[in-house]
Formats: structure tokens, C-alpha cells, sequence
């Protein structure tokens, strides 16, 4: 069973917990959330398996919701129930869950300065078709691969660079 370590991951795995249980959302009062989760910042929920394969993850560049707290919970519910995957009760015990806290985009002004490990990135085409990928994907250790691998899952095929837009951000992890 996963014991998170911090707090925005607990409101995660409890809003999955809930939401698998019971097909409800459940929040707390507005005055009973922390200030840090008050704060109007992006992030990314992922669900990850027991040998640490993903299984699935949401989340926006930027934020859709006033606070992070909430911003967390619609990202966990919508990990653990999109389209693709819907998470069962009987697999709840064998889930990991991290909440990825992004910081604002950065334009990329030199390629070379863009560490996979370290940087995500986002991805726009003049036509408006967009995306993003978050740092430090396994078996991505270059940034061809990463920028390859961010326009494969977003299904953007133009290649001159010279018509995309492209920004990095950086992440922080919690469990």
C-alpha cells in the first residue's frame, strides 16, 4: 500500500481513494486548506505502478483552478479516470501517486542549455496545436529525444524550428 510523504500527495491518492470508492469528489472547506495550497500554481498528477511503470497522468502547463488544492484533486481524478484508463478498486493498494508542482515557462533561447533530466517541455506550432512533456522520462537523456518523443504524443509533425514555439519549465516532485 502507498503511504505518501507529503501532503499534496495525499490529497491526491485520498481524492483517488474517494472518487474510486464512492463516483464523488470530496474537498475540504476553503478555510481549512493550507496557505501553500492556496497558491495559484500548475501541476501534474501521475499514477505509477508498483514496479514504477506508468500508468497515467494529468495536468496542465498552467493552472485552470484559483488554488493548487484544487488544481490537485480534478488532476487525480482525471488520472485515475480518463478515457484510457480507469483504475480499479482492486488495484488502489498496488498505485503510487506524485504530484509534480511545475514552475512558469521559460522561452528556449538555446537548445544546448536544455537538460532532459532536469527540464520539461512545451510546444506550440503556429497553427495553435500544443503539448508538453515533463522532465526526467525514462530512457530520455537528450534533447532530440525529448523534443522526438514531445512532438510524437502530441502528434505534431512539423520539424523546422523555426515555425514552433518552444519553452522550458522545471518540476518538483512530491510523494
Amino acid at each position: 500500500m502507498f503511504y505518501p510523504k507529503t501532503s499534496y500527495a495525499k490529497i491526491a491518492f485520498d481524492a483517488i481513494l474517494f472518487f474510486i470508492s464512492t463516483g464523488q469528489i470530496k474537498k475540504s472547506k476553503e478555510d481549512q486548506i493550507p496557505a501553500d495550497l492556496k497558491l495559484k500554481v500548475a501541476c501534474v498528477v501521475s499514477i505509477f505502478d508498483v514496479d514504477d511503470n506508468l500508468i497515467s497522468c494529468y495536468g496542465n502547463i498552467e493552472p485552470n483552478n484559483k488554488m493548487l488544492y484544487d488544481e490537485i484533486i480534478e488532476n487525480a481524478i482525471k488520472a485515475a479516470s480518463d478515457n484510457t484508463v480507469s483504475i480499479k478498486s482492486e488495484q488502489l493498494s498496488e498505485l503510487k501517486v506524485y504530484v509534480d508542482i511545475l514552475s512558469s515557462l521559460h522561452k528556449v533561447e538555446d537548445i544546448n542549455d536544455i537538460k532532459p533530466q532536469k527540464h520539461g517541455l512545451f510546444i506550440k506550432e503556429k497553427s495553435g496545436k500544443s503539448g508538453f512533456i515533463m522532465p526526467n522520462r525514462k530512457g530520455i537523456k537528450t534533447f532530440e529525444k525529448q523534443l522526438k518523443q514531445l512532438q510524437l504524443e502530441n502528434e505534431i509533425k512539423e520539424t523546422n524550428m523555426e515555425k514552433l514555439e518552444l519553452w522550458y519549465f522545471k518540476s518538483t516532485r512530491y510523494d
